[in-house]
């Protein structure tokens, strides 16, 4: 038996590193340009409505046999999207750049999902750890990197994007080829202790309230992190990479690190836990003045997105004999919640920062409410 090809989880690495470069890049230009946060925010929705069409059109079409040819187009495409930096001299094109970036990143994304238990083997619950860990520590290293990059110029910021996605290219064929019938076997007869059916199906349910939150909450924020910081606390480029880069590493810790707890999965307490530590890190930088407080809220965030994102995928695709059908719903969510969080963030940061900051307090409360609505609603069907 061949061992698992975990090193495809540099997919999502490199192609999350070019979105980071791309959002950040865009970000920064458009408060370059003077935009108000309610354009920043509207800029940063582009990407959400174009995912979202793009979504819902491949959870139609896109098959595991046919994953990685939507992968490769969508690499060849961020390519040319890298090139595309050059011509960004004015607000129009960025929502161009951004319009183009949602389209195909869902190429790739709904492919990788779907890819990825062919090509590793492994059981779903490391496979969405791993996934998790991967993506965030792509979006972490982008988003540090172009910051710092941006000040040295275009050609430079450009970069991230351009390698990334070449070097995605050879490894998508390599690991294609190296697919073999013995995979699908052997993550077929993984020993995966699962609750009953019933339970699998109703949070592959949660997963959609799950992972519509936490996406509406952090696109927003992380979107309008270096406008924020860079406007309210005088951060420079670097400084407000840096912050993002904060979050999402310790998105990617808490996403991976989410699996060794097996006795968590599949009970509601542990989703209350980490919205809890959403709403707390929210409420943090009105406690501690300055940068402390902002380095600290994006640390907190960070664990509670990453909990939330691997939590979303892992039901999803546990949910076996839906598993397709649920992640073309997971990623239809998460463009129509991208739609949303940036423009909200946005309005609410027009508003001033307490708004911006209180205003996700809300979404998590309700999401809480509603997640137990469905949970105790099927336990009174159940035993009903």
């Amino acid at each position: 038996m061949k061992k698992s090809n975990r090193w495809v989880y540099f997919f999502p690495v490199l192609m999350d590193l070019s979105v980071s470069a791309v959002l950040l890049f865009s970000a920064i230009k458009a408060v370059e340009f003077g935009s108000s946060p309610v354009v920043v925010g509207i800029l940063g929705s582009t990407w959400g409505v174009t995912y979202f069409f793009s979504s819902i059109i491949l959870s139609r079409i896109i098959k595991r046999s046919n994953s990685w040819l939507f992968m490769l187009a969508s690499c060849i495409t961020f390519i040319f999207i890298a090139i595309f930096f050059n011509f960004c001299s004015t607000i129009l094109f960025l929502f161009i750049l951004l319009f183009l970036g949602g389209l195909f990143s869902a190429f790739f994304f709904v492919g990788f999902q779907l890819f990825m238990g062919d090509s590793t083997g492994l059981p779903h619950y490391k496979t969405a750890a791993l996934y998790t860990l991967a993506w965030s520590s792509g979006m972490a290293i982008g988003s540090i990197t172009e910051g710092f990059l941006m000040n040295a110029g275009i050609f430079y910021a450009q970069l991230p994007v351009f390698l990334s996605s070449l070097l995605v290219i050879p490894g998508i064929l390599m690991a294609r080829n190296g697919n073999t019938k013995n995979f699908l076997t052997m993550n077929k007869q993984l020993p995966v202790e699962k609750p009953a059916d019933k339970i699998i199906s109703i949070y592959a349910r949660i997963a959609w309230i799950e992972i519509f939150t936490v996406t509406i909450v952090t696109t927003g924020i992380r979107y309008l992190l270096p406008k924020m910081t860079i406007s309210f606390f005088n951060f420079n480029n670097a400084m407000a990479g840096f912050v993002v880069f904060l979050f999402f590493i310790f998105q990617a810790i808490s996403g991976y690190f989410a699996y060794f707890f097996e006795k968590l999965r599949y009970h509601m307490i542990s989703h209350h836990l980490m919205k809890l530590a959403g709403i707390l890190s929210l409420v943090l930088p009105f406690i501690f003045k300055g940068n402390t407080g902002i380095f600290i809220f994006t640390v907190l965030l960070g664990v509670y997105s990453g909990h939330a994102f691997y939590t979303a995928v892992f039901y999803a695709i546990n949910d076996e004999s839906r598993s397709g059908f649920n992640v073309g719903i997971n990623e239809s969510l998460v463009g129509i919640a991208s739609v949303a969080g940036p423009f909200l963030s946005g309005v609410m940061l027009n508003l001033g920062l307490k708004h911006f900051l209180i205003f996700p307090c809300f979404i998590l409360i309700l999401s809480a409410a509603l997640e137990s609505r469905v949970l105790r609603n099927f336990h009174n069907q159940t035993t009903g």
